[in-house]
């Protein structure tokens, strides 16, 4: 069975393959320079794909075909074949600063036209059995979905968040406008996908009863197991918040940080990923109002997921409150790496990590006093601290296989396969739908 992935995604794998300029164009090294702004980095990011890439490189039953935007390329297309996955990138047609200018004036159907026309000429190569998109909120590759005829593929969207929830809108760092283009591509998205997936209840209802009501959705299929070595670093700092842009939540992090150190003033606080403007510049500022600039430290965006990992293992723990994530990718990640975590509670979501065993400390969004009480609780508390750490680790092995999500996937592909060819019934323990008495 041909599978085709439509996704965003970058490792150090990909990055050595392809051709890539750290200059997107002669106009925009020129308002770098005038805004003194950094030449752009590449660096990893979804390492849910990749992970999910290397269960498929296993199996003789399934040919994966990924499709992905790359910026920094040179050429407008490459492809490539390792380990019997075969490879697709295109160069996105708003690289240059040109282009984003005129995705501004692109209404829905011409958005990201170039970028439609590439993916639609891979996938008509390919003729797949099904596609998967990972991701309906980003637009520069999701917007393919409005172009490709149900009946012609069956055609399933895995939901890595989902913007059309109020709570992204009230705490996602975004601008009116783009929020509204972005969530209106969502929006058309799900409502023409006939299978959905996420396990997350709320997003579940939010579809059923404002967007999509006759979705069949299935669990989430995003590969989520992390294989950490934990390594004894000496540690050269107490806390760490790392997120792929600290914008997502580094100023409540600081705010926690600023109290917990009025008890405790040696401790440290280290800040990991992008660094986006004016967001940052604005947190330095309040950095300096609370007099913590000898206290916390920036280390920018690192390259690869393994210098994230190996960077965060400097720090005694982890620092992760929440705005809109409901698990985030940062806290798995954290409990994998064996760092007790102090985070936020979500619903439906941070709770069920103590569902079985403490294994995170937890505390409301709002009550900042809490999360640094819980903060002062780990320094004091060596022996909470060792607890945290394997149960923590017994909680993130329970929850989360990437064999048994690839188990899960391939069976759910051959469900859909066959209901959308013959109309095949999905069973219950397979997809849920919405109850028809409620429609």
């Amino acid at each position: 069975m041909k599978i085709v992935w439509i996704c965003h995604f970058s490792n150090s794998i990909v990055r050595d393959k392809i051709q890539l300029s750290k200059s997107r164009g002669w106009m925009e090294r020129i308002v770098r320079k005038i805004f003194n702004r950094p030449v752009a980095a590449f660096a990893d990011f979804a390492p849910w794909i990749t992970n999910g890439i290397l269960e498929f490189e296993h199996s003789t039953d399934f040919e994966l075909y990924v499709i992905s935007p790359h910026y920094g390329m040179i050429n407008e297309t490459e492809e490539f074949k390792k380990n019997g996955i075969s490879y697709y990138f295109f160069r996105p047609d708003d690289q240059t600063l040109f282009g984003k200018l005129k995705r501004k004036f692109s209404g829905e159907k011409s958005l990201y036209k170039g970028n439609r026309k590439n993916i639609l000429k891979i996938v008509r190569h390919i003729k797949p059995h099904i596609i998967h998109m990972y991701g309906a909120e980003n637009p520069y590759y999701s917007s393919v979905a409005l172009d490709i005829e149900n009946k012609e593929y069956p055609f399933l969207v895995s939901l890595q968040t989902l913007m059309s929830d109020q709570e992204f809108k009230n705490n996602y760092p975004i601008g009116e406008s783009e929020y509204n283009s972005r969530v209106g591509v969502e929006k058309s998205i799900i409502k023409k996908a006939q299978y959905i997936g996420t396990e997350i209840e709320k997003y579940r209802q939010i579809i059923w009863e404002k967007i999509n009501p006759k979705a069949i959705i299935f669990p989430t299929f995003l590969f989520l197991s992390q294989k950490i070595n934990i390594s004894n670093f000496k540690k050269k700092f107490d806390f760490v918040y790392f997120a792929g842009g600290i914008n997502k939540a580094a100023d409540l992090a600081v705010e926690a940080f600023a109290l917990a150190a009025q008890l405790k003033p040696q401790i440290t606080l280290n800040i990991v990923g992008d660094t986006p403007e004016p967001f940052t510049t604005n947190l330095k500022t309040r950095i300096k109002e609370l007099k913590l600039e000898d206290k916390i430290f920036f280390s920018g965006k690192l390259p690869t997921h393994n210098d994230v990992i190996q960077q965060i293992q400097l720090s005694k723990f982890a620092l992760l409150p929440l705005k809109i994530d409901i698990i985030s990718g940062t806290i798995r990640e954290a409990m994998f790496s064996g760092l007790p975590v102090v985070t936020t509670i979500t619903p439906g979501g941070t709770p069920t990590l103590n569902q079985k065993r403490v294994s995170v400390l937890l505390s409301d969004k709002e009550n900042i006093s809490s999360i640094s009480k819980n903060m002062i609780k780990l320094i004091d508390e060596p022996g909470l601290a060792e607890d945290l750490k394997a149960n923590a680790l017994i909680t993130v092995n329970e929850m989360w296989n990437n064999i048994e999500s690839f188990n899960t996937l391939v069976s759910a592909y051959q469900y859909i396969y066959n209901h959308h060819k013959t109309g095949a019934e999905i069973p219950k323990h397979i997809a849920v739908q919405k109850d028809i008495n409620t429609l």
